[in-house]
């Protein structure tokens, strides 16, 4: 009888605690992304040539989420890049689960095409973040009418997908 009423009294510590935890250290819901059901309506010209233009008619597509009001949830906001870092205006990250599977997307603004960055991302596809970092370069697409920059990181490595995005971004407001 003692051990039952011992095992009982176990059970309700542990039930107690997890009832007490802190929620900001349950493990984060990270946003979902589907394809929308058609895309026939979604015209570039109903999007203003911004970068925030950019990020809704992203979201429209299926290739991100809706930026909603910010709450400082990384994993439910886009985070706002120090986008000087890599000589851009302004930037954001959205990272989000399509199809079960992590997707890292990053686009920024530029207006200083003269900067190293915009310059190494022109000739090479490619930045140097950092010479420090081993993994310092990354891949990047410019956009056809040169005012914006994606990073895109896919962990399917969906090659359709990943081509209609970059389709879909070269082609905003070429």
């Amino acid at each position: 009888m003692k051990k039952i009423f011992a095992l009982l009294l176990v059970a309700l510590m542990v039930l107690s605690l997890t009832a007490c935890m802190n929620p900001n250290a349950r493990a984060p819901k990270i946003q979902e992304v589907t394809d929308p059901a058609t895309t026939d309506e979604i015209k570039v010209a109903n999007y203003p040539d911004t970068l925030e233009g950019l990020c809704d008619y992203f979201a429209d597509m299926g290739y991100a989420y809706a930026m909603p009001e910010a709450t400082g949830d990384e994993m439910t906001d886009p985070v706002v890049m120090k986008a000087d870092m890599i000589g851009a205006d302004k930037g954001y990250k959205f990272t989000y689960n399509y199809d079960g599977e992590t997707v890292v997307l990053e686009l920024y603004s530029y207006t200083d095409t003269q900067n190293a960055f915009y310059k190494q991302a022109k000739s090479e596809g490619k930045i140097t973040v950092t010479e420090a970092l081993e993994e310092g370069t990354v891949d990047v697409v410019l956009s056809d009418n040169g005012k914006y920059l994606m990073i895109y990181n896919d962990a399917a490595e969906n090659a359709e997908r990943e081509a209609a995005i970059v389709k879909a971004f070269k082609g905003f407001y070429a």
